[in-house]
């Protein structure tokens, strides 16, 4: 492609949003002139180019540059030919000489457009969940007493009951402490279980904290350390956007319709063989649901508010689906339930707040 090919691509383009006014024969006028016109708040172009769009004989000198002036604002186009006519009649003229003052406007307006910019950026970052910190975003609050509630809970009540497998009493006929704590936080105590067969047995017996005590309850270090580093990292975020009350409304929601879910899917036995990891159990432990919850929420919400300041990073999106999929179709004794059933509560979650839209982000 020639120069000259090039030049008139440029030249068509900018015809799109600008508007020729006319030429002037010296680049001195010309800048002049553009300045004089910035003063008085009209943007104006400057392009020189060859009076002769043909290419010179061989030997022969290129004809004379004039400078085509350009309008910016289709408003300004009728105000700026006017102008124009009257600098042609005394180009020299005092008033036309501006450039100071032109220099300054220009300085003074993108000192203004960098502070608009900075400003832009700390009311609505987008900080990436799981790649970068939350940089100025507009936070309710700095603390995160629910978050770490949570897991003060969880480390206490899962060693409390050594993960699930609680040591017996050595005085037979009674209940170790261990054994006490797991069967009273369990969402069914196995002895009502037993002689019903209801899973809400307990519950309809008013002992309705087991809709959420399950949480705090882990089967092994590892699923303790999993969970709780992903409520730190999810729910601090929330929490410090959304404030407390709605991070813990969040977390309970997603954990106890999580739990239900969970309660609610068929046993092994009822189920095909490729879908055994979706039985249901009412002595499913963890805080996994609400995890799940947690992502959900911030997985959808960005989606439908694009002033919410966070994002989840895709790759972690990918992970949370994929590790969901992965147990679901190899993993035995997960509580993919609860995983499913927290991830729709924070996904409808989302989805609401937004609808409202009397949340500051929406």
């Amino acid at each position: 492609m020639t120069h000259r090919h090039f030049a008139a691509q440029i030249l068509t383009k900018r015809t799109n949003c600008m508007r020729r006014i006319g030429t002037l024969p010296d680049p001195d006028e010309a800048r002049r002139f553009s300045d004089y016109l910035y003063t008085q708040s009209i943007e104006c172009s400057v392009d020189p180019r060859t009076s002769s769009d043909a290419p010179p004989p061989d030997g022969a000198s290129p004809s004379p540059a004039v400078c085509d002036l350009w309008i910016r604002d289709e408003t300004h186009v009728e105000r700026a030919k006017q102008e124009l006519e009257t600098f042609r009649e005394d180009p020299d003229n005092e008033r036309y000489r501006v450039g100071g003052a032109a220099e300054r406007r220009r300085k003074q307006q993108q000192a203004e457009e960098k502070r608009k910019k900075q400003l832009q950026q700390k009311v609505h970052p987008k900080s990436p969940v799981g790649g970068g910190p939350l940089m100025g975003a507009p936070l309710r609050q700095q603390a995160i007493p629910i978050v770490i509630a949570v897991i003060v809970l969880s480390v206490i009540a899962s060693f409390a009951t050594n993960f699930g497998q609680p040591h017996p009493s050595p005085v037979p006929g009674e209940l170790s402490l261990e054994e006490t704590v797991f069967y009273g936080l369990s969402f069914v105590d196995w002895r009502d279980y037993v002689f019903t067969e209801d899973a809400f047995a307990s519950i309809k017996k008013g002992q309705v904290w087991r809709l959420v005590t399950p949480i705090f309850l882990h089967g092994d270090a590892f699923h303790l350390a999993f969970n709780m580093l992903a409520l730190y990292f999810l729910g601090s975020v929330i929490e410090r956007l959304e404030g407390s009350w709605f991070m813990l409304g969040l977390l309970l929601a997603s954990g106890i319709f999580g739990g239900l879910v969970q309660v609610w899917l068929p046993e092994k036995d009822s189920l095909p063989p490729l879908l055994a990891g979706l039985a249901g159990s009412p002595f499913s432990i963890g805080a996994s649901g609400a995890v799940y919850g947690l992502f959900g929420y911030l997985w959808i919400r960005p989606a439908l508010s694009p002033m919410y300041p966070v994002r989840m990073v895709p790759a972690n999106v990918a992970i949370m689906l994929g590790w969901l999929v992965f147990c679901v179709f190899f993993v035995d004794r997960i509580a993919n339930g609860a995983h499913i059933g927290g991830l729709i509560a924070g996904v409808v979650i989302a989805a609401v707040v937004s609808r409202l839209g009397s949340n500051r982000f929406s």
